[in-house]
């Protein structure tokens, strides 16, 4: 009797009543005779008692897969580890096997246009591509141009498409220097660069069709042409509150924790950073009101208190662009990290929701063979009954073996991409925090530099020597006295740090039209050195000062 089911061609060929029989047998390996059975025979009758006995057996000890292993297909046990085995890699990974195509990517500038908000928010990417990919039509793209806007939609269709990696976070349209600051277009144009390394070192990433749909269309018009659909809203939230299901990889199962301790760390750390710095401007105002209350107190600008009143200015000012800098090295950052780890914390979520599909799909497999074996029991089989209980059967294998197969490719990837994001991780939060006190030295030396200007005035205040008054009869002449910032080095520290740029034998910097008057201007006069009756003259010129782009590599020869 044939099958009552109509014929598809595309279906499997046992639905076909005129093809040849078939050596293999279907994928849930049932006779023949099931599929195609005659009327008054037991269409289960030769049904294979030990594979019956297997599947019991696998099921019981909690088998993935419920399907009796082929002789083609060896068993596997739920124990075994896919990053030890490297054929088992390879496969569930092609991708990683075959490195021959490559992308490079290289930032050439940051463009801002329209309104203030438009600059601030969505700035224009300047890059240039080389590539051997063959989804895209020419190997060599110049002089490309991308919104913000486009950026974003690349990134958050790649988050959604590819579930196997960690797609880096997207970094910020602009930094904590400013809009109208250089530094911040070298910084943003950094981080771009940055952000394209990462992406274009991801093999999984660089052969979606999406990444050179997006390089090669036109200057904002990008619109992922496919969409990526996951688990988002309500349903999201509802099944983030269930219990995760059994890891048996304890690699991942730890990452997570982790990962999400991080996340809510960094926004503690984010958030006492904030209110520091605002707390510091908001002190260096006081401090700036605080010199300028002494000029009411001098007699004329060589006067003690006017000089005093200058330098505290000027240190008020110094602690302004201190506490912009603690945002702009030590914060933005931290901002990236936490993007960073709240995006894997949800891919490692997103892993779960697969696992537990793949119980589901166990589940509805292991009750569909029950049914099947109650069929069998049965005295009397209706044929319909039987082909549509062999489709459910196929349908709900096939399934689970399509979850079985993309949980281990997504834990693969996944703990490939775990250890590279560690190291990313330490080497960014390194060159953070470097930065950071590299700049705290270059500043407090740049005050302490500003009290160096007024250290012999206030100690030739009287004629005993200014602090002698106060018992210290062992202090040093006057004559012997000598800057702590000197061709010699930091007296501080005892670093032979050179600093060339010194007037009277001190440090200059870019304060000092602010600390001194104009005729005690280093770009015109004099420093007091030795007594209030000698002095020292020296002239340079005002680009002697100690640049920013300097600090790192002078202030960092003795202490790092």
């Amino acid at each position: 009797m044939a099958s009552s089911v109509p014929y598809d061609p595309y279906d499997d060929m046992d639905n076909n009543p005129f093809a040849e029989p078939e050596e293999h047998p279907p994928l849930p390996q049932v006779p023949d005779n099931i599929v195609n059975h005659e009327p008054g025979q037991d269409a289960f009758a030769s049904w294979n008692s030990d594979k019956e006995n297997s599947v019991d057996n696998d099921h019981e000890h909690g088998n993935p897969t419920p399907r009796a292993a082929s002789a083609e297909e060896p068993a596997e046990t739920p124990a075994e580890s896919d990053e030890q085995d490297p054929i088992a890699l390879e496969e569930l990974l092609p991708e990683r096997k075959n490195t021959k195509y490559t992308l490079f990517v290289q930032v050439t500038g940051i463009e801002r246009a329209g309104s203030l908000t438009n600059k601030k928010e969505n700035p224009t990417v300047k890059f240039d591509c080389t590539t051997n990919l063959p989804t895209f039509r020419k190997p060599k793209h110049k002089k490309l141009k991308k919104t913000y806007n486009e950026f974003y939609k690349l990134f958050k269709y790649l988050n959604a498409a590819i579930p196997e990696t960690f797609v880096p976070a997207l970094p910020s349209p602009s930094t904590s220097y400013g809009i109208n600051n250089e530094e911040d277009a070298i910084k943003t144009a950094a981080n771009f660069q940055v952000w394209f390394n990462r992406i274009t070192s991801d093999p999984l990433i660089i052969r979606s069709d999406e990444l050179a749909i997006f390089i090669e269309s036109d200057f904002n018009t990008y619109t992922p042409l496919k969409k990526a659909t996951s688990i988002t809203g309500i349903r999201r939230k509802t099944l983030k509150q269930l219990t995760p299901p059994y890891d048996e990889n304890l690699t991942l199962a730890e990452f997570r924790p982790l990962i999400k301790s991080l996340y809510l760390s960094t926004q503690d750390i984010k958030a006492k950073l904030l209110k520091m710095s605002t707390i510091r401007r908001q002190l260096s105002q006081e401090v700036n009101q605080f010199g300028q209350a002494f000029q009411p107190l001098s007699i004329d600008s060589s006067d003690l208190y006017h000089k005093f009143g200058r330098v505290i200015t000027a240190i008020g000012d110094v602690d302004s662009i201190v506490a912009n800098l603690d945002m702009a090295t030590l914060y933005d950052p931290l901002e990236g990290i936490e993007r960073d780890s709240y995006i894997i914390k949800e891919a490692l979520t997103n892993r779960h929701f697969i696992m537990r599909e793949l119980l589901q799909a166990q589940q509805l497999s292991k009750q569909r063979q029950e049914n099947a074996r109650k069929l069998r029991a049965k005295r009397d089989i209706n044929p319909l009954k039987v082909d549509d209980s062999i489709r459910q059967l196929k349908e709900a294998t096939k399934n689970e073996h399509e979850l079985t197969l993309k949980l281990k490719r997504i834990t693969a990837n996944m703990l490939i991409e775990r250890q590279r994001w560690l190291t990313y991780f330490e080497e960014a939060l390194s060159q953070a925090i470097r930065e950071f006190v590299l700049r705290k030295i270059e500043y407090d030396r740049k005050k302490l530099s500003l009290l160096e200007r007024i250290r012999i005035t206030v100690r030739t205040a009287d004629g005993k020597g200014g602090l002698s008054r106060l018992g210290r009869s062992s202090l040093p002449t006057i004559s012997t006295l000598s800057s702590s910032q000197s061709n010699s080095g930091d007296s501080w520290t005892g670093d032979k740090t050179r600093t060339p740029h010194l007037v009277g034998s001190v440090v200059t910097t870019e304060f000092d039209n602010v600390a001194l008057p104009k005729s005690q201007n280093p770009n015109q006069s004099s420093l007091p050195q030795g007594g209030a009756q000698t002095s020292r003259r020296s002239t340079f010129s005002e680009s002697a000062g100690i640049l920013a782009r300097q600090a790192a590599t002078l202030l960092g020869d003795g202490t790092f």
